[in-house]
C-alpha cells in the first residue's frame, strides 16, 4: 500500500486523476517499471500477458511529457517511440494511445503518428512537416526514417524508447537491425541516454535480454512481474482411446469438437502453425455452422492490411465468435473478448504456447484459457509435456543472433546516407549493440571493402553497379552516388521477399499466394483465401483476378511457410516422458498403473493417458522407446528400396543439419544418393537395396570428427545456400528488391542472384 501511495504522489496530478478514474489500482508489473521510467533508468520488464505492462511503459512518459507541457510548453518533435515486431500490433497501440490522450483532455496538445509500410504517402508527409509527439512504428520503419535528415531531425528530442515482445527480436536479424537503429537513435540524441524500456511476457535469460536491449556497458535494471491470475491449459485429442483410429475419424471429431467450443464459448481464436491449414480450418469450420459463418474469420499476414484490420476490429468489439490464424495474433494485441484459445498442432514451444494462451482473457480480472489439440499419439506425447511446461513456466531460453554481416552493410550505407562518417564512429557505434559487441575490425573492414564495390569478384569490372559507399584517404566514408540513397531506402528490411502474387477481387485486394501455387492452376480453378472461396479468372503482372464461388469445393493453397522447429527445452521434455514411461511399461504388466501414473503426473485425461500407454506398449513389442540415451535406428525394407528411420528427437533445424551430415558420408561409403525425408523426431534415409550399410558402417556416419567440413561439402552448390545467399543478397543491398517507383519482378531477383552465385 505505501509503495502504490508513493508512486501515485510521483505522477502528475492531471495523470493521476485519470488514472484512478479508469483503473483500480496498480498492477505489480507498473509498480515495478513506472519509478524506474520517472527516474529516467533503462528496464527489462518481464510480465504475464494481461498485467498491465504495455500501460506500465507509457505512464512514465505521460508524465514527463505533462511536465513539459507545463513548464516551457510542448515543441514539436517526437519524445517516445513504441516499436512494435507485428504491424496489427502497433495498429492496435496507436489506439489505445489514443484512450489516455483523450481521458486527460490533451488530444489538441499531443499527436501520435503510426508508421509502417502501410503508412499512406499523404500521412508521412505530415508527419514530416509537422511531428507527432509518439511515434509508433516498426524496425523497418524506424530505420528508413533515420536515413533521412527531414525525418531523422524530428528524432533528435527523442527521450523514451518503448520495445514491446522484446524476446520476438533478440534471436533474429530484426532485432540485429533494431539494436543498431537504437545506437544511431542514441547518436542523435546525444549525451543524454535515452530512457529503453523492453516489455515481454516470455524472457528468458532476463541479463542476456537486458543486454540486447541497452547496449554494451550500459546499467539495465530487470523486473520480474508476479503472476496475478491463473493460466488454464488442457489437452484434448480427438482419438480417444485407440492411438490408430480409422481415416477419416479424427478430422470429423476435430471438426465437431471445435464447433461445439465455439458454440459454447463468447469468443474463440484458434492457432494453426501454418497459413494453408488457417484457410483450411477457418472453411470447414464455416461450414459446419452456417448459423455463425459470418462471425467467423480467419487472420494471417497474407491478407491484405484492410481485411486484417478488419477482423482486428470486429475481435476485439465482440462481434466475432471465432478467427483462425496462423502467428499474426501471436504477440501483445488486446483482445479482451477473447475467452479461449485453440492451438491446432503443438506450437513447438513453451514461451509461444505461453503467448497464445495469454490472448484469451486478456484482462486484469480474468483467467487465460488455452487448449492444446493432437490429432496423433506424437502430437499428444508433445502436447502433454508442452501443457506441463507451460505450467511451470519453464520457458525457452533465447540466443541472440551474432554479427549479421548483411546488416551492418545495411546500417553503413543508411548511416553515411544521412552524413558522411568517419570510419572508426562507425566502428564504434555499431559494436555497442549486443549483437556486435564482438564484430573484428578485420570483419568490419571486410564488409567496407565489399560496399566499395560488390568484393573482390565484382570489385574489378562492376565497381559502378554494385559500390555503395567510397572511403576518402583521410577515412571518411560517404555514398559513392546520390542514387544510392534513392535506391537505399526502398530496400530496407531484413525480411526476404518472398514472391507473391496478389489477389483481387473486383477492385479489392483480398490478399496475396505464392507464385508457384497461381502457375499451377488455370482458368476457372478454386482456391480459398481469407476463408472463402474463389474462382481464378484471370492474370496479370503481379495480380489474379477472382471472383466469389461460394458453396464450390476449392482447393486449398499451399502457403510457402516454413514449419516452426521444435524447441530444445519441449523435445528434452519428450525424452524425459517416453524414458519415464518406457521403464514403467518394463516394469509393469498391468497397462491401468502406468496410465495413473501418467494421469497423475502430467494433469492428462484418462482417455489421452491410455492412448499413449497402448502405443507405448505396441512399440515396445516390436522395437523399442527411443530416449535420449542412445540412437534407434529402425529398417524397413520394401521390393526396391530399404528405409532407415534415425530416431533424433532434436527437433527439425538439428536433424536437417545431421540428415545432410549423414548423407554425404553414406553416398561417400556406398555411392549414390538417399532421398531425405526429416521431421523433428529424427531423420529417414531411402536407399536402394544395394546401398545397404552394416551397422558399424552407420556408426562411422555419425562420427563427431569432421562434422562442420562434411556439413559445408554437402551444402556447397545446394538450393539451400542459394536460397539463404539470395536472403543474404537483398538484406546486404547487392540484389535490389526495388527500384525507386517500382517494384522488381521476381524473375528478375531470381537471374540477379543466380547469376551472382555463380
Amino acid at each position: 500500500m505505501k509503495k502504490e501511495q508513493a508512486l501515485a504522489a510521483r505522477l502528475h496530478p492531471r495523470l493521476r486523476d485519470w488514472f484512478f478514474a479508469s483503473f483500480p489500482g496498480f498492477t505489480h508489473a507498473q509498480l515495478l517499471c513506472v519509478p524506474a521510467v520517472l527516474n529516467r533508468e533503462s528496464i527489462l520488464l518481464t510480465s504475464p500477458t494481461g498485467s498491465g505492462k504495455t500501460l506500465a511503459g507509457f505512464l512514465g512518459v505521460f508524465d514527463s511529457v505533462l511536465r513539459e507541457l507545463e513548464s516551457n510548453g510542448l515543441k514539436p518533435g517526437v519524445r517516445c517511440i513504441y516499436i512494435s515486431p507485428l504491424r496489427a500490433l502497433a495498429y492496435d497501440i496507436e489506439k489505445n494511445l489514443r484512450g489516455p490522450i483523450t481521458g486527460m483532455g490533451l488530444e489538441n496538445e499531443l499527436r501520435i503518428h503510426l508508421r509502417t509500410g502501410d503508412t499512406p504517402a499523404s500521412e508521412r508527409t505530415k508527419f514530416r512537416n509537422k511531428p507527432s509527439h509518439f511515434l509508433v512504428t516498426t524496425p523497418e520503419s524506424l530505420a528508413i526514417l533515420l536515413a533521412q535528415q527531414s525525418y531523422a531531425q524530428h528524432l533528435a528530442h527523442t527521450k523514451f524508447v518503448i520495445v514491446d515482445e522484446l524476446h520476438s527480436f533478440a534471436g533474429n536479424k530484426r532485432g540485429a537491425d533494431l539494436s543498431i537503429s537504437l545506437e544511431r537513435l542514441q547518436m542523435l540524441r546525444g549525451q543524454s541516454n535515452l530512457c529503453r524500456v523492453g516489455l515481454s511476457a516470455t524472457a528468458a535469460p532476463l541479463d542476456l535480454l537486458a543486454q540486447f536491449l541497452v547496449g554494451k556497458n550500459r546499467h539495465c535494471r530487470v523486473a520480474e512481474a508476479r503472476i496475478e491470475k491463473e493460466q488454464i491449459v488442457d489437452v484434448f485429442s480427438p482419438i480417444r482411446r485407440d492411438p490408430y483410429p480409422p481415416s477419416g475419424y479424427t478430422g470429423v471429431r476435430l471438426y465437431a469438437e471445435l464447433s461445439q467450443l465455439i458454440r459454447s464459448r463468447q469468443s474463440v481464436i484458434v492457432f494453426t502453425n501454418v497459413r494453408s491449414a488457417a484457410e483450411q480450418i477457418g472453411l470447414r469450420l464455416r461450414e459446419q455452422l452456417p448459423e455463425l459463418a459470418d462471425a467467423i474469420e480467419i487472420h494471417h499476414a497474407s491478407l491484405d492490411r484492410s481485411v486484417r484490420l478488419e477482423v482486428e476490429d470486429r475481435l476485439k468489439s465482440g462481434e466475432l465468435r471465432a478467427v483462425v490464424c496462423s502467428t499474426s495474433l501471436e504477440l501483445g494485441i488486446d483482445i479482451g473478448a477473447v475467452d479461449l484459445v485453440v492451438m491446432v498442432a503443438t506450437p513447438k514451444g513453451v514461451s509461444r504456447a505461453i503467448q497464445r494462451i495469454g490472448r484469451s482473457g486478456h484482462s486484469l480480472n480474468k483467467n487465460s484459457h488455452g487448449i492444446l489439440v493432437a490429432t496423433n499419439v506424437n502430437d499428444l506425447v508433445e502436447a502433454t509435456v508442452t501443457a506441463k511446461l507451460v505450467r511451470e513456466r519453464a520457458l525457452d531460453p533465447i540466443k541472440i543472433l551474432d554479427k549479421p554481416f548483411d546488416v551492418v552493410a545495411q546500417h553503413i550505407v543508411g548511416m553515411v546516407a544521412l552524413a558522411p562518417a568517419s570510419v572508426d564512429s562507425i566502428y564504434q557505434l555499431i559494436t555497442r549493440a549486443r549483437p556486435f559487441h564482438d564484430l573484428t575490425r578485420k570483419e568490419f573492414d571486410r564488409i567496407l571493402h565489399y560496399l566499395e564495390g560488390g568484393g573482390k569478384a565484382l570489385a574489378q569490372q562492376y565497381r559502378g553497379v554494385f559500390g555503395k559507399i567510397s572511403v576518402s584517404d583521410d577515412g571518411t566514408v560517404s555514398l559513392a552516388h546520390p542514387r544510392v540513397a534513392r535506391e537505399f531506402l526502398v530496400n530496407i528490411g531484413t525480411i526476404v521477399s518472398e514472391g507473391f502474387v496478389d489477389v483481387m477481387l473486383k477492385r479489392r485486394r483480398l490478399g496475396s499466394v505464392e507464385e508457384g501455387f497461381i502457375k499451377g492452376l488455370q482458368i476457372g480453378d478454386l482456391f480459398v483465401l481469407g476463408g472463402r472461396v474463389v474462382r481464378l479468372i484471370d492474370t496479370g503482372v503481379q495480380e489474379a483476378f477472382v471472383e466469389r464461388a461460394d458453396g464450390q469445393l476449392p482447393t486449398i493453397p499451399r502457403w510457402n511457410a516454413a514449419k516452426m522447429p521444435l524447441t530444445s527445452g519441449v523435445a528434452r521434455a519428450v525424452r524425459q516422458l517416453r524414458a519415464d514411461l518406457a521403464q514403467q511399461l518394463r516394469r509393469e504388466t498391468n497397462d491401468s498403473l502406468c496410465v495413473d501414473w501418467l494421469v497423475e503426473h502430467y494433469q492428462i485425461s484418462l482417455a489421452n493417458a491410455q492412448a499413449i500407454v497402448e502405443q507405448f506398449r505396441a512399440q515396445l513389442a516390436v522395437s523399442d522407446v527411443p530416449t535420449g540415451d542412445s540412437m534407434l535406428i529402425e529398417l524397413y525394407r520394401d521390393d526396391d528400396f530399404s528405409h532407415y528411420f534415425f530416431h533424433a528427437l532434436i527437433g527439425r533445424s538439428a536433424n536437417d543439419a545431421l540428415s545432410r551430415i549423414v548423407a554425404w558420408r553414406m553416398k561417400n561409403r556406398s555411392g549414390g544418393n538417399a532421398l531425405v525425408t526429416i521431421d523433428d523426431s529424427g531423420l529417414l534415409l531411402t536407399l536402394r537395396r544395394f546401398q545397404e550399410l552394416t551397422l558399424e558402417d552407420w556408426r562411422l556416419c555419425f562420427e563427431r570428427e569432421g562434422a562442420e567440413e562434411d556439413l559445408r561439402l554437402a551444402l556447397r552448390g545446394s538450393e539451400l545456400v542459394k536460397w539463404q545467399f539470395r536472403g543474404v543478397a537483398q538484406t546486404g543491398l547487392m540484389v535490389p528488391r526495388n527500384y525507386p517507383g517500382h517494384q522488381r519482378a521476381r524473375k528478375q531477383m531470381h537471374w540477379s542472384t543466380e547469376t551472382i552465385f555463380r
